[in-house]
């Protein structure tokens, strides 16, 4: 049985989860799509306070142990699950990741996902966008790349459902 209680934890992590309870309220069931990515890069964006907050805590989170605690592909590559789907989360699961020039693992979202990017180096891009928020729709799927330096990042995935698999072959 996977409970909230299996994760590192750490001083912070109830404030972000707060964070969290707030940022999904305003997502609510709306559908994963470019209208939710323009209403968070308006309402969450990074020149908000909530985005601000969100960002600090992500990092704060490094340090405490309880985000960006796993190592994927070496040093450049670390993820970490922060709150498991459950009615708390609204079904999303919640993972943070901290990547640097790197391409990540192609994967598939059955019921799409949201990605909040926090460049630490200016020029840092996830798929090719800067500081806010990304959204696939359901059924999508890519390399989720990190150019142009390092990226903190939090993943929403509805129900948990990513499918990592081959990459399509080039024809």
């Amino acid at each position: 049985m996977n409970t909230q209680s299996e994760l590192p934890t750490g001083p912070s992590k109830a404030e972000m989860m707060q964070a969290v309870r707030e940022l999904l309220d305003f997502i609510g069931r709306r559908p994963l799509g470019p209208e939710l990515e323009a209403a968070l890069n308006e309402r969450y964006g990074a020149h908000t306070e909530g985005y601000a907050r969100l960002l600090a805590l992500l990092r704060r989170g490094i340090g405490e142990g309880w985000s960006c605690y796993a190592e994927i592909d070496g040093p450049d590559y670390r993820r970490g699950r922060i709150a498991h789907a459950s009615p708390d989360t609204d079904g999303f699961t919640v993972e943070s990741g901290c990547l640097r020039n790197v391409p990540g693992h192609y994967h598939r979202h059955p019921l799409g996902e949201i990605n909040m990017i926090g460049p630490v180096d200016e020029t840092g891009r996830f798929c090719g966008a800067g500081a806010g928020w990304k959204v696939f729709p359901p059924d999508s799927s890519h390399f989720p790349t990190v150019t142009g330096g390092m990226v903190t990042m939090l993943f929403f995935l509805p129900g948990g459902q990513i499918e990592y698999r081959n990459p399509p072959s080039a024809a």
